[in-house]
């Protein structure tokens, strides 16, 4: 959508705009991460999908997440509680391997001082017994070796402990194969056999870490150093499709490399890859691996898996995955204001034809959906189990994506009251979707209900912040459930928790929002009378459970915030008596105190503005918009020439080319500002504000004709001609946007500049204003 362009206005924003601090191209418009904007309501999960997190369909390269799994290292341990007796527990172990730094446990060590240090570990109480004394040399050269591959530390204590730091660097690393050798215990044999083809392997010696693995590893595979040692061995290969093969392996056997194997994963290797594999199970895999990172419909490589493995992990998760993509497709045009889908295929057109374009793909994406819904509904009964229970839900989710509402309901039902917490949750997700679209939204019954179901996502946000998309993506799209049944007041809440919920996995939560946050969504969508029933709502003391809900973090903390509103669309609307009655109960310093009134409010508004020159204008005017209504009123009600005049200036100004214009906008003009991505843009209602004089000038115009036609005086009747053929200066060119239209209709100055340069020539006004370029326009 081109910008609108006028002549010698730039379209910048005012400060206001930037009231979460986000930046602002002024070039180009603000815009926001495609990820940050995408929905997503199907997020059940089964156990064992946390290796897979990065995984998850994203618009960006990897999904983002903080946390990292511990579950390899939680093996390891368990692996030395069962070497050294059951008496020790992991997590002392944990402590000691992965907590303590390598000069913690040396200085110990050397100080005699491992008990007191480590007091009731019982890891390090097994390690000094005198039969483990050989465990507790493993532990010391783990440390050292640790120690030494960290080039920016350094050690600063060895001197009180008798170290020189020079020798201890070259202290048990100079015959690593001894250290393999002297090791009676398989056990211990295998780990410094790890410890030294880790070495290797990041001083480049590929040969050493291929000989270590293949000497002490590829026939004892009942430890998880096993695939750790693997994925350093499958890097040393040189031959791609082979070192993805035993990638694919690491892959499936261990959890914390999991990331790590798709980054070094070689992709269109496909066909020689799985050349190599030995059974079903690797296939399935193999086409796993490759489909993780796939944006376009993958029902091929799923149904290719389910054939392969039909209970497995891996295929609930690219089921979960396709159903993600999806809710892009579909429900991202629909509920957001970005227009588009996250993620937009090369070639697909969405600017040329929009609405063509979101016609032709939604119904391609609706046709693609219910493909992907019979062949689960054929395989179902096929699986069992967490399986069964999550295509359940899944085949659910995409009855309602569908509005096939009732079918919807049939499989959500069948989803087992045992089945997992996260199952549980899609199962809360996916029956307040059939309230919102079934039920009546105005009884207090079902809103409560309503309540229960987002309750119950909300209380689990605090183990899995993911879930933040997924209230997001349920209340935009419970705000337009609301929205539809015409209760915009419920509709801007929600809408308001969506983007709450947004900015908390985003942009850090902000607990406390800014002025318009609290009315932008009502600025651009609420009547007077919504505006009354807000006002209602926050004041109503015995609120529902859903009107606490729905009021929690949203409602604006001062009732002024609302009348300001009020005021503004009586204002847009014409009607000076109720903005003046609204006005009239506030605070006289409530423009001085909040938002950015004082920046945007602080001329005199009956001046117009675009006569003055820059050294002319003051800005020390103090704005009440009580009284300035109540003078317009005034100025009506005497219906002089000189009082149209003043009109005329007053309406010119409250413009948006006036110095006064925030009486009627909140922001200076819409479609390329933060403001515009979270509420859409205003351009089309914008020029319905004042029976279109805020960019068309029309009620200025009116009074500028009315004062020329009642005027007897010259120069009364100079200043109207010449603001006349401003008002349809700009008027024209508000609505040219582009060279070619300018050229088959081109500005025609008019009857009023023509009196201007002839018949008040000698007012005091004509010798202030005239300049060549005004007399280019007659000439």
């Amino acid at each position: 959508m081109e910008p609108k362009i006028y002549p010698a206005i730039m379209r910048v924003f005012s400060s206001l705009l930037f009231f979460l601090s986000l930046q602002v191209s002024f070039a180009c418009g603000w815009s926001v991460s495609p990820e940050t904007s995408r929905l997503v309501l199907f997020k059940a999960q089964r156990e064992g999908f946390f290796k897979l997190t990065p995984f998850y369909y994203s618009a960006d390269y990897y999904y983002s997440t903080n946390t990292v799994s511990g579950v390899d290292q939680e093996l390891n341990c368990l692996e030395w509680q069962k070497k050294l007796g059951n008496k020790i527990n992991p997590k002392d172990v944990h402590t000691i391997l992965y907590e303590t730094d390598a000069e913690q446990f040396e200085n110990a060590f050397e100080s005699k001082s491992l008990k007191k240090a480590f007091e009731k570990n019982t890891f390090i109480e097994a390690l000094l017994l005198p039969k483990n004394k050989v465990f507790l040399n493993y532990i010391l050269f783990a440390k050292k070796l640790e120690y030494n591959s960290n080039i920016d530390v350094k050690w600063e204590s060895w001197e009180q402990v008798g170290y020189n730091s020079k020798d201890h660097k070259l202290a048990d690393l100079e015959d690593f194969e001894k250290k393999i050798k002297t090791a009676k215990d398989p056990f211990l044999k295998q780990r410094y056999a790890f410890l030294i083809l880790r070495y290797s392997f990041y001083a480049q010696d590929k040969n050493e870490v291929i000989r270590l693995y293949d000497t002490y590893f590829a026939e004892n595979k009942n430890t998880i150093l096993q695939p750790w040692a693997l994925y350093y061995k499958a890097l040393c290969i040189d031959d791609l499709p082979l070192q993805n093969y035993l990638l694919s392996k690491v892959f499936a056997t261990c959890e914390e490399k999991s990331f790590a194997v798709l980054q070094h994963y070689n992709w269109k290797l496909t066909a020689e890859t799985l050349a190599l594999v030995q059974n079903n199970e690797e296939r399935s895999v193999i086409l796993s691996i490759e489909s993780f990172r796939n944006p376009a419909p993958d029902l091929k490589t799923i149904k290719e898996v389910y054939e392969l493995s039909p209970n497995s992990l891996n295929l609930s998760f690219l089921i979960g995955r396709e159903i993600n993509k999806l809710e892009d497709w579909i429900f991202t045009p629909q509920y957001t204001t970005n227009g588009s889908p996250s993620v937009v295929f090369e070639g697909t057109d969405w600017y040329g034809d929009y609405v063509n374009a979101k016609n032709e793909n939604f119904n391609k994406d609706i046709l693609y959906l219910r493909e992907l819904e019979y062949f689960l509904i054929a395989i179902r009964e096929q699986t069992s189990g967490e399986q069964k229970e999550y295509i359940t839900a899944a085949i659910a989710q995409l009855c309602f994506m569908d509005d096939d509402i009732e079918l919807g309901k049939k499989y959500t039902n069948m989803i087992s009251d045992k089945a997992n917490l996260s199952i549980q949750m899609q199962k809360n997700i996916q029956l307040a979707l059939v309230s919102l679209k079934q039920d009546d939204l105005k009884n207090e019954t079902v809103q409560n209900q309503l309540f229960k179901y987002f309750d119950s996502v909300e209380n689990l946000i605090e183990t899995d912040n993911g879930l933040f998309k997924n209230l997001y993506s349920l209340y935009r799209i419970a705000s337009g459930e609301f929205y539809k049944k015409n209760d915009r007041v419920t509709a801007g809440l929600l809408m308001m928790k969506s983007d709450l919920k947004n900015e908390g996995e985003y942009s850090g939560y902000y607990n406390t929002p800014y002025f318009y946050n609290y009315i932008g969504y009502f600025e651009r969508t609420a009547t007077v009378e919504d505006v009354d029933k807000l006002i209602a709502l926050q004041q109503k003391e015995d609120k529902t459970p859903f009107e606490k809900y729905i009021c929690s973090g949203t409602i604006a903390p001062n009732i002024d915030y609302y009348k300001d509103l009020k005021g503004t669309i009586a204002f847009r609307n014409n009607d000076l008596e109720l903005a003046y009655e609204t006005f009239s109960s506030m605070p006289k310093d409530f423009w001085e105190k909040n938002y950015s009134f004082t920046d945007f409010l602080n001329e005199n508004p009956f001046t117009p503005k675009i006569l003055q020159k820059q050294e002319e204008r003051k800005f020390d005017y103090r704005f009440n918009k009580a009284e300035f209504i109540a003078k317009l009123i005034q100025l009506k009600k005497q219906n002089t020439a000189s009082g149209n005049l003043q009109l005329a200036n007053a309406y010119f100004n409250v413009s948006y080319l006036g110095n006064s214009w925030m009486m009627v906008a909140y922001d200076w003009t819409s479609g390329e500002s933060y403001v515009d991505y979270v509420y859409g843009d205003n351009s089309e209602k914008e020029k319905t504000y004042q029976k279109g004089n805020y960019y068309s000038l029309t009620m200025a115009k009116m009074y500028y004709e009315k004062a020329l036609k009642m005027s007897k005086n010259k120069n009364e009747k100079a200043l109207a001609s010449l603001m006349i053929f401003e008002c349809n200066y700009y008027n024209h060119y508000a609505n040219i946007i582009s060279a070619e239209e300018e050229e088959k209709n081109p500005f025609k100055a008019g009857k009023e500049l023509v009196d201007f340069y002839s018949l008040y020539k000698t007012t005091p006004t004509f010798k202030k204003y005239n300049c060549p370029l005004l007399q280019s326009f007659i000439n």
